[in-house]
Parts: structure tokens; C-alpha cells; sequence
């Protein structure tokens, strides 16, 4: 377990953790911020050509101020229903993106490319529909290959903060089956 873990603030009940700081950059987009430590999450919450390109310039608008000492950790939240599929036809069904366009993901490539060391875990956050199954499993298979760059998919937001920050290590959402008397 992180040594960072019990920073966060998490709903007993609903095992729902809560972010510090939210805005509304643009509409279409939530952004959240964790402070300890630094993550970042992205939730759309609609979709056009132009709440994703806002999106992207938002990305990287961030990564060129983040603290390069420290790794960029954040979450693409696309668990609102309706949106998984509408923004993975808009990015040609490239949604393992961290610069969330294709022009993006080139510029946030090069900016990892020009701090050698400096790395990034991307979460990308689905919800349980059709859809958002279909689209997470399409990015399993399409894992990308950038050393600075990783990339998990989980239903659930709690997993993601989960992974970003170490606390787990087994992504794996399938549960083992016990014997009842166990």
C-alpha cells in the first residue's frame, strides 16, 4: 500500500473516493484535481470536434506546467453514459491517448521525448454499458508502446486513484470464485 494512501478522501460506505479541487474548464469537461499526491482527471461529460480539441489543449497546457520531477498521473473519465462512443469514433478509436487527439498525442510525446526520466500513467475510466465494455477492451489489445507513458482501463474511479498511485498493482477486475463455507 502507498504511503500516500490514507491522504485521500474516501466515503467508507461507498468505497467512493473524493477529489479536492473540481472546475468546469469548458462545458463538456470536468476537471478534478487529488493533492496528495497530484492527480489529475479529466471528465467528459459531452462530446463535439470541439470539446475534444479544448481538451487536448487543456492536456497539454498541463503537461508543459507539470512538475517534472514528479510523475504526470491522471484519469480520462469517460464513464458518462453516452460518451465512450461517440468520442472514440471522433479520435478514430485512438482513446489510449494521453494527448487525447492525434495532433495531441504527437506534441505530448515530444514533450515527454525533450525531459528524459519524466513518466506518466494514464487510467482510463469506462463505465459497465455495452459501449464502454466494447471500448475497453478494444484498448486493451491496443496497448500503446511509449517507454515514458502507461496505460490502464478499469470500470471503476477508485481503481484508477488505486493504480495511479501504486496502492495497487493487480489491474485485474475478475474476481476469483470461493466456495460459499470458505
Amino acid at each position: 500500500m502507498s504511503a500516500n494512501a490514507e491522504n485521500y478522501t474516501l466515503d467508507a460506505e461507498s468505497h467512493k473516493l473524493f477529489p479536492d479541487d473540481s472546475d468546469r474548464p469548458f462545458s463538456g469537461l470536468i476537471r478534478e484535481w487529488f493533492h496528495t499526491p497530484k492527480i489529475i482527471v479529466y471528465k467528459l461529460t459531452a462530446v463535439s470536434d470541439d470539446i475534444i480539441n479544448n481538451w487536448s489543449e487543456l492536456v497539454l497546457e498541463t503537461l508543459r506546467s507539470w512538475d517534472k520531477s514528479a510523475p504526470y498521473l491522471a484519469i480520462h473519465d469517460l464513464s458518462q453514459a453516452g460518451v465512450s462512443l461517440q468520442y472514440a469514433a471522433l479520435v478514430n478509436f485512438d482513446m489510449m491517448n494521453i494527448g487525447v487527439t492525434t495532433a495531441g498525442r504527437v506534441l505530448a510525446e515530444d514533450i515527454f521525448a525533450a525531459h528524459p526520466g519524466w513518466t506518466a500513467k494514464v487510467a482510463m475510466n469506462f463505465n459497465l454499458s455495452l459501449s464502454g465494455q466494447t471500448n475497453r477492451t478494444l484498448m486493451n489489445f491496443l496497448a500503446r508502446e511509449n517507454p515514458a507513458i502507461r496505460y490502464k482501463t478499469f470500470y471503476s474511479r477508485t481503481k484508477c486513484v488505486k493504480w495511479l498511485t501504486g496502492e495497487i498493482t493487480d489491474t485485474s477486475e475478475v474476481k476469483s470464485i470461493k466456495p460459499a463455507d470458505e
